[in-house]
């Protein structure tokens, strides 16, 4: 293979929108459609690596809008590159601009997914895992009354979930007490239940609500409280006998290291969409592994495409074993060809295709504008 063969040629941005089986709800809002910006880089040869990204203005502030903006400034740099000095691109993208990690994080998977393939091996190898963990995903029980999401708890679970995650963080936090006991009625005493408040509470609710918890089998609880609100953070999480998980307080390596130096959080909730993609996911896993400190990964509203990469990032990591991997399973469609499956017992798996192995059927690509840099 010639070095002409092994240069950006051209990339294609996808502005694609799909709508959501139900809305799904949470302490700060609720979507209806999954809208996420697709970015295609191709090879002078005609090989190509694609990614994606979902904008989700309430936790990192991004829109499609500007997102496919963004985009472009960052195609016109990449044009005419070697691919696989990555670091450099990325380096590149920081310079071009700053914060913006969920656009980035697409431009990161399709170099990824293009860099695996160039080498002809699955993006788990190509990260230096393996392919022998077992990964199972919880599902989702979105913020509602308390009645439709003991139905929705008690839905899941006849569909053999393994584990549930539930939406909450209303102030006060009372009615959410309400909630997850009911859920806990309802489906009994051994199915595992997660909590996430998406920094719903504040230090007096989320104290009143993980106590009363406290016998109700919480595996952990994500973002009790406001993110920047550090101090409560940690009177928080050396109080509580429920383990507290960091998310929307960890974009990236730096806030990771951060949280865990102020013993902020027990766990740490790592998603492409905030670290800017999997380069910095990689160390941001390893601050954690240095650490002693387990990890989940999780989604925004991603398809099977950009969940396929989030596994084969999983499978490099020993201490991620909490897998958020749902967001497809609420989708109305599913145009992806190839990538993860799901079992019936909802294990979540990828074969050997070199890169991630998925890719958007070209019929639903046509339905959206293409955006061409070259």
């Amino acid at each position: 293979m010639t070095m002409n063969g092994l240069k950006i040629d051209r990339i294609e941005i996808y502005p694609t929108r799909i709508k959501l089986i139900e809305p799904f709800v949470i302490s700060v809002g609720a979507i209806t459609h999954a809208r996420n910006t697709v970015v295609k880089i191709i090879l002078t040869d005609g090989r190509y690596g694609i990614g994606e990204c979902c904008p989700y203005r309430s936790i990192h502030g991004e829109t499609m809008e500007g997102q496919m903006a963004i985009a472009q400034d960052i195609a016109k740099n990449l044009i005419g590159l070697d691919p696989r000095t990555s670091k450099r691109h990325l380096h590149m993208m920081n310079k071009v601009m700053k914060n913006n990690a969920s656009i980035k994080a697409a431009f990161d998977m399709a170099l990824y997914d293009l860099n695996a393939k160039i080498a002809e091996l699955p993006l788990y190898i190509f990260l230096g895992g393996d392919n022998k963990k077992e990964i199972f995903t919880d599902n989702t029980v979105s913020l509602l009354e308390a009645d439709k999401m003991v139905d929705k708890a008690l839905q899941f679970k006849d569909l053999g979930f393994p584990v549930l995650k539930v939406k909450l963080g209303e102030q006060p936090s009372k009615k959410d007490v309400e909630r997850i006991t009911s859920i806990r009625k309802a489906v009994g005493d051994t199915l595992p239940l997660r909590v996430d408040a998406n920094q719903g509470w504040n230090f007096y609710d989320a104290k009143y609500a993980l106590n009363a918890m406290k016998d109700l089998n919480i595996e952990h609880c994500e973002e009790p409280i406001a993110a920047a609100n550090i101090r409560d953070q940690k009177r928080l999480t050396e109080w509580s006998t429920i383990p507290i998980m960091a998310d929307e307080a960890v974009f990236n390596h730096h806030d990771a290291y951060r949280i865990l130096a102020e013993n902020a959080a027990d766990l740490i909730n790592i998603k492409l969409g905030k670290t800017g993609g999997i380069e910095n996911a990689m160390k941001v896993a390893s601050i954690c592994e240095a650490a002693g400190v387990y990890c989940q990964v999780g989604s925004f509203s991603e398809s099977r495409l950009g969940i396929s990469a989030l596994v084969h990032f999983d499978l490099a990591w020993d201490n991620i074993i909490y897998h958020d991997l749902d967001s497809p399973l609420m989708m109305s469609e599913d145009p992806i060809i190839g990538g993860l499956s799901y079992s019936d017992k909802w294990q979540v798996t990828v074969d050997d295709s070199p890169g991630h192995g998925a890719d958007y059927d070209p019929s639903f690509l046509k339905m959206f504008e293409c955006v061409a840099v070259k």
